[in-house]
């Protein structure tokens, strides 16, 4: 049999390279490769966000708190609500005893209708409450606790929607200054009951009395 000429196989003789072809599958494979790992970033974020998630979610259901000098009868209470209140509303109680090392006196609450701030922006026992609960009236009953808990198992974090401490606008001048005025005279009403107390507690019914009669000569005309 003869040498075969190079008319034997055309198509062959055409193909003169496969470079361009394993160039094709060379890149192929580093954007399948790219492509594996984008995947499994992408699966290993999801995985580390919903290990997040429920961490959160088991601090702000299950977790509780402690806390030192705080009637244990109290923290019980406390520790029925959701982690996040439980950390403000420890702070507030926690705040009667900077209130006793101050010499303020009881606050004179007759029922939980106290105006500071805290109060009407958390809707939860402030010190004042908590003052007055624990060397005055005892406003925190177990049926004032379970109302307290209703607010915020019925709507969460939704009660706050219309109040301004979880709502976020741009407090015009007037406003700040509105705001700052009712502090002023939520202060003074405090120091003014501050006062009173500690003449109350001197024993002296006649300087006691001569005190009512200079606060009310003083302010009875200003809020006739």
């Amino acid at each position: 049999m003869g040498l075969m000429g190079s008319s034997t196989f055309p198509l062959l003789l055409q193909v003169t390279s496969t470079n361009s072809l394993e160039s094709f599958h060379s890149e192929l494979k580093k954007i399948t490769s790219s492509l594996h790992g984008a995947v499994h970033n992408i699966v290993n974020i999801d995985y580390k966000k919903r290990s997040e998630a429920e961490i959160a979610s088991f601090d702000f259901r299950i977790k509780k708190i402690s806390a030192y000098g705080v009637d244990d009868d109290i923290l019980e209470e406390i520790k029925k609500f959701p982690f996040p209140f439980q950390q403000l509303i420890i702070k507030e109680a926690c705040a009667v005893m900077n209130r006793l090392e101050k010499g303020k006196g009881v606050p004179g609450l007759a029922s939980l209708d106290c105006h500071c701030l805290f109060r009407h922006r958390y809707l939860l026992p402030c010190k004042h409450i908590f003052h007055e609960h624990m060397y005055g009236n005892k406003l925190l009953t177990s049926d004032v606790w379970q109302m307290f808990r209703e607010i915020f198992e019925e709507s969460g974090f939704e009660v706050y929607e219309s109040r301004e401490s979880f709502i976020e606008y741009v407090q015009t001048e007037q406003q700040k200054r509105a705001e700052d005025r009712r502090i002023a005279v939520g202060e003074l009403t405090e120091r003014m009951r501050d006062r009173y107390w500690r003449v109350e507690e001197t024993g002296d019914a006649e300087r006691t009395q001569s005190f009512i009669s200079m606060l009310e000569a003083t302010v009875n005309p200003i809020i006739s």
